[in-house]
């Protein structure tokens, strides 16, 4: 009964990471202007990220007897870089929830694969953080106008 509830919650993060492949290929094809020769290759990245991820569920779905879903969640596009990032947070913070839910149904004799989930909620927690800097969900705030530097004494 654990591992079904696993193996259910490890679909549902293999189902995000089959739309990760998707919607950042996606997103990388429509990305334009100025913005294209820097977010392309930040876009694939992603895809290529969420690929290794998509495989490593897969398998580890098998491994306990289950069987990976081939159904990507819903993939959104536009051709707006601001709209691109934002849908980019939406799955990211989809993801981040889909392995927490995972690492909670993780039982003790599944040791290894809850420590792999510990890793993967931190690196989602990481381009949440990011995505939200882009996207100026989150900023820095300056106390001072100007830095005085301290002499080493």
């Amino acid at each position: 009964m654990a591992e079904s509830k696993l193996v259910e919650h490890l679909n549902k993060a293999l189902s995000l990471e089959l739309t990760g492949i998707i919607q950042y290929s996606q997103h990388s094809f429509l990305v334009n202007g100025t913005e294209r020769e820097v977010f392309c290759d930040f876009f694939r990245s992603q895809a290529d990220e969420a690929l290794e991820h998509a495989k490593f569920l897969g398998d580890k779905i098998v491994a306990l007897g289950g069987l990976p879903t081939v159904e990507p969640a819903m993939i959104r596009q536009t051709v707006e870089l601001k709209e691109m990032l934002e849908q980019d947070l939406a799955l990211e913070r989809d993801a981040f929830e889909a392995y927490r839910s995972a690492w909670d149904a993780c039982a003790e004799e599944h040791l290894a694969t809850k420590f792999w989930l510990e890793e993967h909620i931190a690196e989602e927690q990481l381009h949440i953080e990011e995505l939200e800097k882009l996207t100026s969900h989150r900023k820095a705030t300056v106390d001072h106008e100007k830095i005085v530097l301290k002499e080493a004494g």
